[in-house]
Formats: structure tokens, C-alpha cells, sequence
């Protein structure tokens, strides 16, 4: 699949915004500074991933995702 959009980065790591909809990009952790804010052209295998969120041990809250998002894996960009 093939996405285009502004390079971002934020707490769960590498982005490309969509329609709005963050759709992360698999192993990316942080955008390098010529991307960052760019129009990106991304390819790669769309996956979906489950809430993250939720009870951890002793009932304390674990970090996650709320709901379920979109990544991009084995990913490929270039300026757009």
C-alpha cells in the first residue's frame, strides 16, 4: 500500500498523518530532520494493530494505544 502525507513523529513513534488518521511506520522511531514535516510518499504492508491500552499487573494503567491503528511495515519513503 502506498500513503502520502506529512512526515511526523510522536509518542508511539514515525508517522504519516491521513485523512487525519496517524498511520505509523513499523521499526521507525523518529523521522530524520529532512523528513520531518515534509510531504512523504510511504510504501509498505498495512497492518492493524490491536489497543495496547489497558490494566497492567496490580491494576496500574499500561501506556498504549486506546484503539486500534494502522502501520505501515517493511516500509519504504521518499520525499513526496
Amino acid at each position: 500500500m502506498t500513503v502520502r502525507g506529512p512526515a511526523a513523529t510522536g509518542a508511539g513513534g514515525a508517522m504519516v498523518e491521513v485523512d487525519g488518521e496517524p498511520i505509523y511506520i513499523t521499526g521507525l522511531r523518529t523521522w530524520d530532520s529532512e523528513f520531518e514535516g515534509m510531504q512523504v510518499e510511504v510504501t509498505g504492508t498495512l497492518l492493524v494493530r490491536g489497543s495496547t491500552a489497558g490494566p497492567g499487573p496490580g491494576g496500574m494503567p499500561r501506556h498504549g494505544f486506546d484503539e486500534e491503528t494502522f502501520a505501515l511495515a517493511d516500509a519504504a519513503w521518499a520525499l513526496a
